[in-house]
């Protein structure tokens, strides 16, 4: 018996120290500002507010519908500063990708419906709080913006734009 606590001792220590170190380890080479756990859309990719050409504010709704506050007019190339209001009293999300990308994102939350996003193409906003997503269109496409927390998608949640 002393002899599997001194094992189980040890196996804690050994892994301690390597989460120390990697920790530790160097991070310098990191750019947070285009760090994203999202996978990449074929729809456009993160850009600097410093290159938007257009701002175009959105409310998220508790009635599950998003409220667009300017034009959609969007054409391939245009660099868009989304403004992002929850306006309801639960969590809301704001996502941007194809079809099939958010068909994918929705079924990943449905296995991990507590996840938060704050970066990549997709934000989570919590009730009255504000954020913002600066994205570059890249192509000519049919874009999605959605609401991927369960049972918002489902509830209308999303809205199409074709990008010209």
């Amino acid at each position: 018996m002393l002899h599997h606590k001194k094992a189980i001792t040890m196996l804690m220590l050994a892994s301690a120290l390597s989460n120390q170190a990697f920790a530790m380890d160097d991070h310098s080479a990191h750019n947070h500002a285009t760090h994203s756990h999202s996978m990449a859309s074929t729809v456009g990719k993160l850009s600097d507010v410093s290159h938007a050409n257009k701002t175009i504010k959105v409310d998220l709704l508790d009635s599950m519908r998003f409220e667009f506050h300017n034009t959609m007019d969007i054409k391939e190339g245009d660099i868009v500063r989304f403004v992002v209001t929850n306006k309801g009293e639960i969590d809301h999300e704001f996502s941007i990708g194809s079809e099939k990308e958010q068909k994918a994102h929705l079924e990943m939350m449905k296995q991990m419906p507590n996840m938060v996003h704050s970066d990549g193409s997709t934000i989570t906003v919590k009730p009255n709080e504000t954020k913002e997503l600066t994205w570059k269109f890249t192509k000519r496409d049919t874009v999605m913006f959605a609401c991927n927390i369960p049972e918002h998608f489902e509830a209308g949640m999303h809205y199409k734009v074709v990008i010209k």
